[in-house]
């Protein structure tokens, strides 16, 4: 009886660690495809329009001109950290997050994501690098 409860406490912890592992929040993949400058994992999560903030210049911009313009962002501002400070949710689905960009510079850029439920996904409504 001792190694049936053994055995049944062993699975049930391989489980939660099986379930955990697998399920990654989209914060943290954001936070790290930041750091990696990578542009092209990170278009995917782009909204069909993106409110993009680069320093003190902002518009509107299409999924295709964000994508170049972050492209031309890090060629120009190599990250060299990403550290993650706040994240959060809405009521109605969305997410957002804090983080601080250095580059390899010593730029550092205060960065806000936010995040709206679409029928496809969560996807990024606004992005800011000040």
């Amino acid at each position: 009886m001792k190694l049936f409860v053994n055995l049944l406490l062993f699975a049930a912890l391989s489980m939660s660690f099986t379930q955990t592992d697998s399920k990654t929040d989209i914060v943290d993949e954001l936070a790290e495809l930041i750091r990696d400058a990578n542009v092209k994992e990170l278009a995917a999560f782009l909204d069909n329009t993106v409110e993009l903030t680069l320093q003190e210049r902002e518009s509107t911009y299409s999924k295709a001109q964000t994508e170049i313009i972050l492209k031309n962002f890090f060629l120009k501002n190599q990250p060299k950290t990403f550290k993650l400070m706040h994240r959060g949710a809405s009521e109605k689905g969305g997410r957002y997050m804090i983080g601080l960009l250095t580059t390899e510079a010593g730029i550092s850029y205060r960065t806000s994501v936010v995040l709206q439920d679409k029928p496809e996904g969560l996807r990024i409504q606004q992005l800011r690098f000040e």
